[in-house]
């Protein structure tokens, strides 16, 4: 990926160019090519591409860098990711486990300790369906990113007139599944975490353990949506509040449906639509240097 600017690059700045990267990982014994990304290239079919020859791969860059990298890898037998962290926020850098500092993370990557992850998959009928790495969500939750889905394609003013129609509903009944075992709400909101870091580096599910095999379902019960929003905000002012409205579940499989109407959802702050949606996670998917 290309450089930018982010929490990893303090520690050293001499490695803010493609090719101190490449020399740092060759100082450390490794056989190195690189690329630098340019626009119109597609990154995960690069990092599919030299996977598929036999390489393992190196990625520098933000959560959006790292996770095309990693979908690419979701499934390989062989090859293993390497994160040099280079975001603003690197949730999935802090959520693996891996160094965020750059010179530890080439140490780390030299030193050739692999390990596997877990990843969220988004199930789809006839489809093949996508990872996620971070959190996915319903309601209030997936809101915030189909309103700048929508400010991209009609502007920013039918973006927030949506989003405050959204806002102004009460109650959103939901039906959810998970392993099996169905629950009834009005919650406002349900997250689904891979891992503990979601949004711009929110800790909303601290618990959340991307080696477990399970994912975590925190569903937002009796709360309106602003004291959703306002848990956000304390969680992001890193003043997290203790919550007993929040109930918190796990599972392998997690099924949600809008019984009164179709709900906005997301995968890693993507909109994948309304539900009903599927998640489950795929144990050890994803090897990774760490």
């Amino acid at each position: 990926g290309k450089p930018g600017s982010g929490p990893g690059l303090a520690d050293d700045p001499a490695l803010l160019t493609a090719d101190a990267l490449r020399d740092a990982l060759q100082r450390r014994g490794l056989e190195v090519g690189h690329r630098e990304l340019v626009q119109g290239d597609d990154l995960a079919e690069l990092a599919r591409h030299g996977a598929d020859a036999g390489h393992d791969i190196v990625v520098a860059g933000g959560d959006g860098t790292v996770s095309a990298a990693a979908t690419a890898l979701v499934g390989h037998e062989t090859a293993t990711l390497g994160i040099l962290a280079m975001g603003s926020f690197n949730n999935m850098a802090r959520g693996f486990g891996v160094p965020v500092t750059l010179q530890e993370a080439l140490d780390v990557i030299g030193a050739g300790n692999a390990t596997s992850v877990d990843a969220g998959w988004v199930v789809r009928t006839g489809e093949g369906g996508r990872p996620f790495f971070e959190a996915a969500g319903v309601g209030v939750d997936a809101m915030g990113f189909l309103a700048v889905e929508l400010a991209e394609r009609h502007g920013w003013w039918r973006a927030m007139r949506a989003l405050v129609r959204g806002m102004r509903r009460r109650r959103t009944p939901m039906r959810i599944v998970i392993d099996g075992t169905a629950y009834r709400t009005g919650s406002p909101a349900v997250t689904v975490s891979n891992g503990p870091y979601h949004g711009m580096g929110f800790a909303l599910a601290t618990a959340a353990d991307p080696t477990d095999g399970l994912l975590n379902v925190d569903v937002f019960r009796g709360m309106t949506r602003l004291d959703v929003i306002r848990h956000f905000l304390s969680v992001a002012r890193r003043r997290p509040r203790r919550e007993p409205r929040i109930s918190s579940y796990q599972g392998q499989r997690v099924t949600i449906e809008g019984t009164r109407r179709a709900l906005p959802a997301h995968a890693d702050g993507t909109t994948i639509g309304f539900t009903p949606v599927t998640f489950e996670v795929r144990p050890k998917a994803l090897r990774i240097f760490r």
